[in-house]
């Protein structure tokens, strides 16, 4: 009898695991998209020309051309979550957001929190100063203040192939660490090739003196959505192929990729 009521107890367990994975396969994040007509994306608004506010204070930039394209071609309306860099993944594994498009540079630690569809764009991390400011290489930031956007992968990069001496500041948008470096609150900062664009659109005093590093940018998608990534990939290659994630770049970023990574 304890056999039978063992094997039985065996049974009812095996039963809810298989209802629930297959609760769990009926009902999905791209399912949930497409059933209740809008896709809720996070970006930041604060880092142009990736994300801002227009004259009009509509969202405008690179990652919202690409979240507008992708909820076209989901069928569905586009909300955007505005939010600051060291917001996107927890926004994103908290289910705030369905998914992030805000400049998210592909890291392996962040991969151990999230997925990365394949690379919408491949920017190169600059360290920007004024022009008259002598410095060509790592060492030349030494016992000099570096601004950096927190949590971002410029933050990452300077953090890991700074000399000892050099001076990190953090803030807390790309809008801050500009300023400073505007009103001399630091020596230089890092960003990408695109930002330093936006600057050098704005003002002759600052170049960009050397890369860092190569940073691909993906799309972040909560781990276990695999339908949903699945077809941000798909989206992706077809965006890539018909050109119009291309002429995104050139709009936005003023940078055209010849060819992007993929896994």
């Amino acid at each position: 009898m304890i056999r039978i009521a063992r094997n039985l107890a065996l049974a009812a367990a095996a039963t809810m695991v298989m209802s629930s994975a297959v609760m769990a396969q009926a009902t999905n994040t791209l399912d949930e998209i497409v059933a209740r007509g809008k896709i809720v994306v996070g970006i930041s608004l604060s880092t142009p020309p990736y994300g801002m506010t227009d004259a009009d204070l509509k969202p405008a930039g690179f990652d919202v051309a690409i979240a507008n394209l992708i909820a076209r071609d989901l069928g569905v309306e586009l909300e955007i979550l505005d939010q600051v860099s060291q917001s996107r993944i927890p926004n994103l594994t908290s289910n705030k957001v369905d998914i992030v498009v805000s400049s998210l540079g592909i890291t392996a630690e962040r991969a151990k929190a999230i997925m990365y569809t394949n690379a919408i764009y491949v920017d190169e991390q600059m360290v920007i100063a004024p022009t008259s400011a002598e410095i060509a290489t790592l060492n030349d930031l030494v016992g000099k203040r570096v601004g950096v956007t927190r949590s971002t992968t410029n933050d990452t990069i300077i953090t890991e192939k700074a000399v000892e001496g050099t001076n990190i500041q953090r803030f807390d948008d790309d809008a801050a660490t500009n300023q400073a470096l505007f009103a001399g609150q630091v020596d230089a900062i890092v960003s990408g090739v695109a930002a330093a664009n936006a600057i050098n659109a704005e003002t002759d005093q600052f170049q960009r003196k050397f890369a860092v590093r190569q940073s691909p940018m993906g799309i972040g998608v909560r781990r276990g959505d695999a339908d949903l990534h699945q077809w941000l990939n798909t989206e992706i290659m077809l965006l890539w192929n018909s050109g119009e994630i291309q002429a995104a770049q050139q709009q936005w970023l003023g940078i055209t990729n010849d060819e992007l990574p993929r896994f």
